[in-house]
């Protein structure tokens, strides 16, 4: 009986740590890699990778084998649990331990391509302190640097892609590792290992905490975090329990990570991306990890599932400016750029699948990445958060050459939903950089959202010259008063203030005590609309509503886009609000960069200004909304009624920008200095932006702010002045005269707040609808007439008429 009893325990025991899991499979298997090898034989960009791995791996490892305690002596001291630092004083300990850890992981890829043991050796040396450390632990004080966020993004994933690649090499009987503390080479203990992998997945999963809450907290936090957790699980050998925890990561989830099909996944919109400022957006290791767990478990079917994301990937070309780089909304960076990774890992996903269309659809995206920048040449690096860019060569397809589709990412007209966000876009086939016109107005709440009401930020003449407030180099630098109470406020944008009160709530705020809880600003018409073709090059506008409930008011913005030559062009901003209490006044904050401003009357007479310290106050919450404390040297002119051109000179490269305000509404002007524009060329992120703020007494809604915006290459503007349209007192649009070599262009510019019938008499014009244009083009004795048509139903002046289709709302003519 005694016998039997130990057959039958000794099968169960067999199959509960049984290991059907085949090794190496997180990034490559063993069947795939004869087809990498043939990649590197036949691709240079493959052979540079291997190349670089070499160059990276080689010079240790030959010190290694000279000497073993080189390297593991420079292994850093472990921290005592994963609260002990903050993400401040963790970076600097984890830095050092990922470089070590990166080291293995990298080896251990070497010893995958060129079965040289060597390399297996170097990496299992490597990863055995981390090991001998890590299983005298438990889960609720296993860590490495110290915090519970950074070791699965930086050092717990690269212990587990060291211990897959190399997994055959520890699982031999020959495997053995230096002993650094007896000073010679030890058997290997797996048994160890996998008592310490379970460990670090045991503190990333923190099952010891609190439940999920499936989406009521968005947090970034468990995207990051993710591969980690998903690369140690899948380097557990017993099936029973690498099952269970894959359950818990993928669908059960905790409060530290959240469950992938219950809480993250469905945060997606429509729109299929991630609902953040832009530059968190992108999240490449959603894809990844999908394509991850795909691969181990393709009866999941996870990827037909989720394909709204796949193509959710290629929404963000749409949102470069000419020079390529990026809009900033919230918490962004311009020249942070992870598209070619989407469009990687999406390849691969797709080449694996046979999805033909989204196969191609990523070939021609990633030929026109490689094209913009002169050719593919993939590089490594060992920074601390740029993990996996060996999957250029682990997931690397080659694109075929008779490629000659092309993905039109320059539409005129992008929305992005969750941010409140409307781009506008003009292109030049002349010189795009130079003369293109790109501008985004907008604004929301999300994770790592500002609170800026509707704000705008404008492109032109190689320049972002209106900028938006982004994000600092540090993440220290996200704490200091400068960005808290300046550039995540109204004041650090361009956008309209409220009777001097504007600010954010804190409740439901992405982050504590930062105030910056706003509604999300609605588009309400386009023209074209979302990624849809125009009718005109020369004309197109987006109108964006924001209910603010917060601030008790209600604010219209409406940016349109008005060519006049391949060279030239102007932006027309007509921003309406007005409080639901007293309308005491409201501020029209405007940025640009710049070596000075110039204020003028239409006659060229200099505005006069005195000093103030208007802007020298707050509201009295913690972060000082509005935040225009941080204005400097503010100077502010007598009330005005006259046209009003400004002109800000960016001296270093000749360029300027032109502002027109047309005269009707007595307004005073402050002109002041404010903190260095983030990410600005040529030197102007390290000089003050210029500022101008227009005050306005009374509501801004029937007497809106309207201005004329021209960036100009020398001193030169083609718009001559800019008058207000009426209708009953109500500012419905503007005239803009220009001239454009010699010859004038007169646009009548119909803007309402709403969709109505509008009659000017004085002009013989009469126009139902929201948005329309009139344009006269005067050549000597000729003239010619164009009828626009961006939202209404029909447009008629001085005989000429032109009337939309059944069940549209655009149309265009010209006489």
């Amino acid at each position: 009986m005694k016998k039997i009893i130990f057959v039958i325990f000794a099968f169960f025991t067999l199959i509960t740590s049984s290991q059907s899991l085949q090794h190496p499979t997180i990034f490559a298997t063993l069947d795939q890699r004869e087809s990498i090898l043939e990649l590197i034989e036949k691709y240079d960009w493959a052979k540079s990778i291997k190349l670089q791995l070499h160059l990276f791996v080689d010079p240790y490892l030959s010190s290694h084998q000279r000497n073993p305690r080189a390297i593991l002596d420079r292994i850093p001291e472990f921290a005592k649990n994963s609260r002990q630092h903050t993400e401040f004083q963790a970076h600097p300990f984890t830095s050092k331990h990922h470089k070590i850890l990166a080291l293995a992981s990298k080896s251990a890829m070497l010893y995958y391509l060129t079965q040289n043991v060597k390399y297996a050796k170097f990496s299992a040396d490597i990863l055995m302190p981390y090991i001998n450390e890590i299983v005298k632990r438990n889960p609720k004080n296993t860590t490495i640097s110290g915090n519970a966020f950074y070791d699965p993004r930086t050092t717990y994933v690269h212990f587990a892609l060291a211990y897959d690649f190399i997994y055959e090499y520890l699982k031999s009987s020959k495997a053995t590792v230096f002993d650094n503390q007896y000073k010679k080479r030890v058997p290997f203990n797996n048994a160890k290992a996998q008592k310490a992998i379970k460990n670090m997945i045991g503190d990333m999963l923190q099952e010891y905490g609190k439940p999920d809450k499936y989406g009521s907290v968005v947090s970034n936090h468990p995207i990051l975090t993710g591969p980690g957790a998903l690369f140690a699980i899948l380097c557990v050998e017993d099936d029973v329990e690498r099952e269970r925890l894959f359950h818990v990561f993928w669908e059960k989830g905790t409060a530290h990570q959240n469950s992938f099909t219950k809480t993250i996944l469905p945060l997606f919109g429509k729109q299929g991306i991630w609902p953040e400022s832009l530059s968190y957006s992108f999240m490449p290791a959603i894809t990844m990890m999908i394509n991850v767990v795909d691969r181990i478990k393709p009866e999941l079917n996870i990827t037909k599932e989720y394909n709204y994301i796949f193509e959710g990937n290629f929404l963000f070309d749409n949102l470069r400016y000419p020079d390529r780089t990026f809009v900033r909304f919230g918490d962004s960076k311009r020249n942070k750029d992870l598209t070619e990774k989407l469009y990687r890992y999406t390849l691969d996903l797709a080449t694996r699948r046979g999805y033909k269309e989204l196969e191609q659809k990523a070939q021609i995206a990633l030929t026109q990445a490689y094209s913009a920048k002169g050719g593919y040449k993939p590089k490594l690096t060992n920074d601390t958060f740029d993990n996996f860019r060996e999957l250029q060569l682990f997931w690397g397809h080659p694109i075929p050459k008779s490629i000659n589709k092309r993905i039109d990412f320059q539409k005129p007209t992008v929305i992005i939903e969750h941010a409140g966000i409307a781009l506008q876009r003009n292109d030049s086939e002349k010189n795009n950089v130079n003369y293109g016109l790109t501008g985004v107005i907008g604004g929301a709440h999300y994770v790592h959202s500002h609170v800026t009401g509707i704000s705008m930020e404008l492109y032109g003449a190689g320049h972002v010259m209106a900028p938006n407030a982004g994000l600092p180099e540090t993440v220290q630098q996200r704490r200091v008063p400068l960005h808290e109470n300046y550039f995540r406020l109204y004041a650090g944008n361009n956008t309209v203030i409220v009777n001097g009160t504007s600010h954010g709530r804190d409740e439901g705020s992405w982050k504590g005590n930062a105030y910056v809880w706003q509604n999300t600003a609605k588009n309400i018409a386009a023209e074209p609309k979302h990624l849809q073709d125009p009718i005109a090059k020369e004309f197109s506008f987006a109108t964006q509503l924001l209910e603010d409930e917060v601030n008790n008011a209600k604010q219209q913005r409406t940016l349109g886009i008005v060519r006049t030559s391949e060279t030239s062009g102007y932006y027309l901003d007509i921003f309406r609000s007005k409080s639901y209490e007293e309308n005491k006044f409201h501020d029209y904050v405007y940025h640009n960069i710049g070596d000075k401003t110039i204020l003028q009357t239409s006659e060229a007479k200099t505005l006069k200004f005195k000093k103030t310290k208007r802007y020298q106050n707050d509201i009295g919450d913690p972060v000082q909304s509005p935040g225009w404390r941080f204005f400097e040297k503010e100077k502010v002119s007598q009330p005005i009624k006259n046209e009003i051109h400004i002109r800000f000179d960016v001296s270093k490269t000749n360029r300027y920008m032109h502002m027109f305000v047309p005269e009707g509404v007595q307004r005073e002007y402050t002109k002041a200095v404010a903190p260095p524009t983030r990410e600005a060329k040529d030197g102007y992120d390290k000089k003050k932006t210029q500022v101008v703020v227009i005050r306005q007494k009374g509501e801004a809604w029937k007497k809106p702010f309207v201005t004329v915006f021209e960036p100009t290459i020398g001193e030169k503007s083609s718009v001559k002045s800019v008058e207000v349209l009426e209708v009953n007192n109500k500012v419905v649009g503007a005239k803009v005269l220009s001239y454009i070599d010699g010859k004038e262009i007169t646009d009548y510019i119909i803007s309402n707040d709403v969709n109505e019938a509008i009659v000017l008499p004085d002009l013989d014009l009469k126009f139902e609808g929201r948005y329309a244009i009139v344009r006269i083009r005067k050549n000597g004795g000729n003239q010619n007439c164009t009828l626009y048509i961006g939202d209404g139903k029909n447009l008629a002046y001085q005989g000429k008429k032109v009337v939309v289709e059944k069940g549209d709302s655009k149309a265009i003519k010209k006489f």
